[in-house]
């Protein structure tokens, strides 16, 4: 055996075993006749396709290119090559191997298919469809070439007759997990939510570990509520890929909706291990982390969110006013003058800058930056609303009053700008307008200011009136 005489015998071995998917085997035998043969065309294809199934894809194409040096008539070969190609995301070089391939072969159907594949990958949509209709013309029961036509009018917003192409491609292999699951998320897109359900169902009963569609399984029983569901969905789809991120992501925002903080946070905690530069989870800890009064935490995550993101101004905002909770007004102060010199239109921004000041006692500095923020948008409650608090420090109570009423006349269920109008005419000595203010502002949320409201010292002037003593005779 050692001239290799009966190299063929070999060399069917090696295409069984390529069949088989046992590369490493293959690639052995095809390493002993290409030793004593290093020519030899056959033996360099499929050598090629033992190394392309062991993504060995840079060698696999020196061996496609050094049997094509020997011979380049075969479309086989050239095919081999933009697959490879495909794989090392050379998709220019790839289409130029594939083009030759269909010019040695036009109906070469698994030339066509990756062509159009490949085109799709580009966005190329309109010749990628050209291509996907050739095959069906040619073969009109080849589900993959349906299953690619689909996934081209989906991209096309075309999506009710995508759904028809993952209908035919389903109506030819009903066993089609990928048909199955795409079906679904075009139906998703549909907001036909309960045809969506069933079709991954579908998916996940052909193939019982396919992580994408627990995953959108996931997220349509999210939409239509079923959050315990969607949790164990989501539990999943990370048991079967615990790197796809995004499903520990959208875990995270069910265990929100539950009100589970705690879960929620270990969510996004693992979605961002998994994918560190993932603005929107770095967001949602950082919001959960405010909220549980981890402020020095809170900057930080935003600052990472903002290495990022650096002109990102919902979250430069943010990251102000936790600065500002925090007491440090003049970091606050930096993040909003760094917010308007990006957008110098930014009203939130200019509203904030306007309440730090208030805080730091440069009330006339606040109200040039306030009547800024109003000047760009009238119809922002907040900025009035606090405006009237600057004016109110300022002991302005007659101004303050007219500026926490601009407040509600835009946003009327607003207990705190109540609560402050009542103090306002406290100072006025207008007791009568007090007690009304106070008791709209209990009747929106009697849990809160029932209690404030007795407790409070800003009320002291008036606490042993009979009519401010009324407000609390249901609570006794």
């Amino acid at each position: 055996m050692n001239s290799f005489e009966n190299w063929q015998g070999l060399h069917h071995l090696g295409v069984t075993l390529i069949e088989l998917k046992r590369f490493e085997e293959a690639l052995l035998i095809y390493n002993e006749i290409l030793e004593s043969k290093p020519n030899l065309y056959d033996a360099l294809v499929f050598r090629g396709m033992a190394l392309q199934g062991l993504e060995h894809f840079d060698e696999a194409l020196i061996d496609f290119e050094r049997a094509i040096a020997h011979s380049s008539e075969s479309q086989y070969v050239w095919y081999e090559r933009g697959v490879t190609l495909f794989q090392l995301g050379k998709l220019p070089e790839a289409l130029s191997s594939l083009d030759i391939a269909i010019e040695i072969q036009p109906d070469y159907l698994k030339a066509l298919l990756l062509q159009g594949i490949v085109l799709l990958e580009q966005k190329k949509l309109e010749p990628a469809l050209i291509n996907f209709e050739k095959i069906i013309l040619i073969k009109p029961n080849y589900p993959k070439a349906w299953y690619e036509k689909g996934l081209t009018l989906h991209e096309l917003g075309q999506l009710e007759d995508a759904l028809m192409c993952f209908d035919k491609a389903i109506q030819y292999k009903p066993k089609f997990d990928l048909a199955w699951y795409h079906k679904g998320i075009t139906l998703f897109d549909l907001e036909q939510l309960e045809a969506a359900l069933l079709c991954f169902d579908k998916a996940i009963e052909v193939q019982p570990n396919y992580a994408n569609a627990w995953y959108e399984k996931g997220c349509t029983l999210w939409k239509t509520e079923k959050l315990e569901d969607a949790i164990v969905c989501f539990e999943n789809a990370v048991k079967y890929n615990p790197n796809l991120y995004l499903a520990w992501y959208q875990k995270g925002l069910v265990f929100l909706d539950l009100g589970n903080f705690e879960s929620a946070l270990t969510s996004f905690e693992k979605a961002i291990e998994i994918q560190p530069n993932f603005p929107e989870a770095l967001c949602r800890k950082a919001e959960i982390l405010y909220s549980l009064g981890k402020l020095e935490d809170t900057i930080d995550t935003f600052n990472k969110v903002l290495k990022l993101e650096p002109r990102n101004c919902q979250v430069r905002n943010r990251l102000g006013t936790t600065l500002g909770k925090s007491e440090r007004y003049g970091d606050a102060i930096v993040a909003f003058d760094k917010v308007i010199e990006i957008d110098s239109q930014n009203y939130a921004a200019h509203c904030f800058r306007g309440y730090t000041l208030h805080k730091l006692g440069r009330n006339e500095d606040a109200i040039t930056t306030l009547n800024k923020a109003i000047e760009i948008n009238p119809t922002y409650d907040l900025a009035w609303k606090i405006y009237g608090s600057v004016l109110q420090k300022l002991e302005r109570n007659e101004e303050a009053i007219l500026f926490f009423d601009k407040a509600l006349d835009l946003r009327p269920d607003q207990p705190n700008i109540l609560y402050d109008k009542a103090c306002c005419y406290v100072a006025l000595n207008h007791i009568e307008l007090a007690i009304e203010n106070l008791k709209k502002a209990i009747n929106i949320n009697p849990e809160e200011f029932h209690q404030k409201v007795k407790l409070s010292s800003d009320f002291r002037k008036i606490r042993h009136d009979m009519r401010f003593q009324a407000l609390f005779l249901n609570s006794f």
